[in-house]
């Protein structure tokens, strides 16, 4: 337990005196910290987050507002010994020991019960996520107790935490929506005879603006304006209106700098000029609230930079370079199934973005017959992904060639793999979705982060991918701004250079230290010495 203190320390890169023993405190911290940047694996901080939990519980320093745990009640323990299943069984008695210390018999537990059971994991808790453990618990106990037993116990339903509010447009008025997808498509195929007319917007900004405006929508509805009162982009868009939505996602965050805030004013303004067509004062108004909410970024958000630290060391890095091949070789140890396919399409997914820094979006809307083209470079064939401008976000065509290893995976997957996660249709999605199309970006993405946290402890998002290709050419080639705007499809040398100026400069000061320390510690010869010497 003391190397786990410290352990925990080292990975916190604090002394231990300044490491919280209050749960929760200590729990968000962990959660942010990078243990595989120092070189512990997923397996050893799971070891680490348990043994400092108990060191803390030793101790009794602890000023959580704890349950005296006492042991299982016979009621309880009669009910925990019907369980045949091994992991059913462990997380059920946790929750009848605390039950017993609370005097709740097993027939009286229910939603009540679970949760303060909740408010006594989040004040103890570290290892695990309590709202997690709860759902564990939850889904154990209705299949096991209230689903065997019927009648004799209470079914747990989950507890709802979830901080979603956004409406699907059947929920909204009809004549709002058709006015929305009116004004999409009005910026999509603008009229080329006006002489107002605007440039087409790409359909990623339409996605992008069509979400905006339901989650408006939507908040208004929770701050308590009738559904029936936004029938059109004007109910919407109205001054009042729009600052109080920008309330509800302001104090959403807690009062701190929001990013979503600049988007819906920069999309008032777009709508107020171009398709209400509000009087200049209240344009005027817009544009205040858009000087007043404006928040220039300059280079990378602190998030990534953080995440970006984790591959510092030479060990990390090439540990994170081979995940895919080590994937591989795990799916091929298992039998051929839906598993083993999805563990491969993992695989796929982050080799493609490793070599082809592209967005999520792009990534799952590849497709075999349109995206793949074979071309010959040094009288060798090689697979080139070709996206065009109208499927990315900033207008650009991209070409990226693929190794032969790539290539070779890619055609091991689509004969083998993506038949069965097809699951008998023909598709040319590399990735297909349940339905017949792609998958989803948000779930494709979840998927990616969570294989590299668990096989090496790492997070990292797909758009970090992006970021990494930029730091690694950068730490090769110092300076070559040019040749990063060309790998990651910036339209502007402006766009490189407000990211990724600098990056290279940890590795530069590195260098220098050991030109400096180097000097510093080689033999001084005086002049005198030298010519004694010949």
């Amino acid at each position: 337990m003391t190397s786990a203190i410290n352990t925990v320390a080292r990975v916190l890169d604090r002394p231990p005196f300044l490491v919280p023993i209050a749960a929760p405190a200590l729990r968000k911290l962990m959660s942010e910290a990078q243990p595989a940047a120092v070189g512990l694996s997923p397996s050893r901080w799971r070891n680490v987050k348990c043994d400092v939990h108990r060191a803390i519980k030793m101790s009794g320093l602890s000023t959580a507002a704890k349950t005296a745990v006492l042991p299982l009640s016979d009621s309880w323990t009669q009910l925990v010994d019907r369980v045949a299943d091994r992991f059913a069984r462990s997380v059920i008695r946790k929750f009848g020991r605390f039950c017993s210390s609370c005097q709740v018999a097993p027939e009286d537990a229910d939603n009540s019960t679970l949760s303060r059971y909740l408010e006594y994991l989040e004040a103890n808790q570290l290892a695990r996520v309590p709202a997690r453990s709860v759902g564990v618990l939850v889904r154990a106990w209705n299949k096991h107790i209230a689903g065997s037993l019927v009648g004799l116990y209470h079914p747990l339903t989950p507890l709802n935490r979830s901080r979603k509010y956004a409406l699907d447009w059947e929920d909204l008025p009809a004549s709002l929506s058709a006015e929305v997808k009116a004004f999409h498509e009005a910026q999509l195929h603008p009229d080329p005879f006006e002489r107002s007319s605007r440039k087409a917007v790409s359909p990623h900004t339409i996605t992008n603006r069509d979400f905006l405006i339901r989650r408006l929508a939507a908040a208004l509805v929770v701050r308590g304006i009738e559904k029936d009162d936004l029938q059109s982009l004007g109910d919407l868009f109205r001054l009042e209106r729009l600052k109080e939505g920008l309330r509800f996602f302001l104090e959403r965050e807690g009062d701190q700098p929001c990013t979503q805030v600049p988007h819906y004013i920069n999309l008032a303004l777009v709508i107020g000029k171009r398709w209400i067509h509000l009087p200049d004062d209240q344009i005027a108004e817009f544009k205040l609230l858009a000087r007043q909410f404006h928040r220039p970024q300059n280079g990378l958000t602190e998030k990534n930079r953080t995440r970006l630290r984790q591959f510092a060391d030479d060990k990390v890095i090439a540990q994170f370079l081979g995940l895919s091949r080590q994937l591989i070789a795990k799916a091929q140890k298992m039998p051929l199934s839906c598993r083993s396919a999805l563990l491969v399409q993992t695989a796929l997914a982050i080799e493609i973005l490793t070599f082809a820094p592209m967005r999520i979006g792009n990534l799952v809307g590849l497709n075999r017959q349109q995206h793949f083209h074979w071309a010959r470079h040094d009288g060798k064939r090689v697979l080139h992904i070709v996206l065009p401008a109208d499927e990315v976000k900033n207008t650009i065509d991209l070409e990226y060639p693929l190794p032969p290893d790539l290539s070779a995976m890619l055609d091991t997957y689509m004969t083998t793999y993506q038949p069965l996660l097809a699951r008998g249709r023909k598709s040319g999605f590399l990735f297909p979705g349940m339905k017949g199309g792609h998958k989803q970006q948000a779930g494709f993405s979840r998927k990616i982060s969570a294989t590299i946290l668990q096989e090496t402890g790492l997070k990292v998002y797909p758009h970090l991918f992006r970021h990494f290709a930029a730091l690694m050419f950068l730490m090769h080639h110092p300076g070559n701004y040019e040749e990063v705007r060309r790998i990651l499809g910036h339209k502007r040398i402006e766009t490189t250079l407000r990211n990724y100026a600098g990056m290279e400069t940890a590795a530069a000061l590195r260098r220098y230290d050991e030109i400096v320390l180097a000097r510093r510690n080689a033999p001084l010869v005086l002049r005198g010495h030298k010519k004694a010497a010949a």
